[in-house]
């Protein structure tokens, strides 16, 4: 029998660490995933943002209570700890910062997305990774909806076009316009791949959409409505096929695969979302939200 991978979470602000333990720890769960266990967890938290402040607490205690977690006062000892480690912290903007500590060791680590909140820290991420050889991949658990691989499964076909809508909650700050619209963007790269050049998002009230653009005449769009709810759902061309998107899961079926991914990259596997597609994904937020603040004006990707 296999040993059980030992993990250490940072950051027990999001959702994400309870549903991550419940499906590694709880063998009863109907979505069980077996092969690792978390063995230690710094709680972390963002004073500075209530999303981050406000929860942190209480998953703490979760963590503990629930799951006979240990809790740790340091990132450096539930690195030592583990085998490899998930960065779950819900502010992208202390991921570097984290990241840095844990790269020392070399050990596979996750970062939660959005992996930053601007392309400079991505790439800082990008060079500690390479300074100390220490394999990471960032990715929304929304890559991994069964409704958006089934859309791609049914096109068969390098897609062209995607349209996409959900829910897009906004919270006070940039990085708040990061938490989530990180899921339908990364669902846009799933389906496109990297190469986008240019960036639209034009704003009206609570209502809002984003366009990009690639060289070769594919386009992707994302509309989103600021004050009310929105399921996830979409349409996708290819040549001659299309085929829409609807949620065809629930959040177990996510979670368990992107935990059954994680899992293999954690014991050597390649990177699920490889590091130039995750920073053109921050890239294409950063410009989306340059030009939002700028009446919807194009706005170039760099392309170095």
């Amino acid at each position: 029998m296999s040993k059980d991978i030992k993990i250490g979470l940072i950051g027990l602000d999001s959702s994400h660490c309870v549903e991550y333990a419940t499906l590694l720890h709880q063998a009863a769960h109907s979505h069980h995933v077996p092969g690792g266990r978390i063995v230690a967890a710094f709680p972390g938290g963002s004073p500075d943002w209530e999303l981050s402040a406000s929860r942190v607490d209480g998953f703490t205690q979760r963590i503990g209570e629930e799951f006979g977690i240990p809790l740790e006062d340091s990132i450096e000892a539930v690195v030592d700890r583990s085998d490899a480690l998930m960065i779950l912290s819900v502010d992208g903007r202390v991921h570097r910062d984290q990241f840095e500590i844990v790269a020392r060791s070399g050990k596979p680590t996750y970062i939660d997305k959005p992996l930053a909140v601007s392309v400079a820290d991505s790439r800082r991420i990008e060079a500690i990774a390479v300074e100390h050889g220490t394999p990471f991949f960032s990715a929304s658990v929304w890559r991994y909806s069964r409704g958006l691989q089934e859309a791609l499964a049914t096109l068969d076909e390098p897609c062209r076009q995607i349209s996409l809508q959900g829910p897009w909650p906004l919270h006070e700050g940039r990085h708040g316009w990061f938490f989530y619209g990180i899921h339908q963007v990364e669902m846009v790269y799933a389906a496109m791949g990297t190469g986008c050049r240019r960036v639209a998002c034009a704003r009206d009230g609570a209502s809002e959409i984003l366009t990009g653009f690639w060289p070769d005449g594919r386009m992707a769009s994302v509309g989103a409505c600021h004050d009310k709810e929105r399921p996830f759902a979409g349409h996708l061309l290819g040549a001659k096929r299309e085929a829409l998107l609807t949620v065809l899961d629930d959040k177990y079926d996510r979670y368990g695969a992107f935990l059954r991914s994680a899992l293999e990259f954690f014991k050597g596997g390649t990177a699920p979302v490889p590091t130039m597609e995750t920073i053109e994904t921050i890239a294409f937020l950063e410009a989306a939200a340059i030009s939002a603040e700028n009446g919807g004006i194009l706005i170039d990707l760099p392309t170095d």
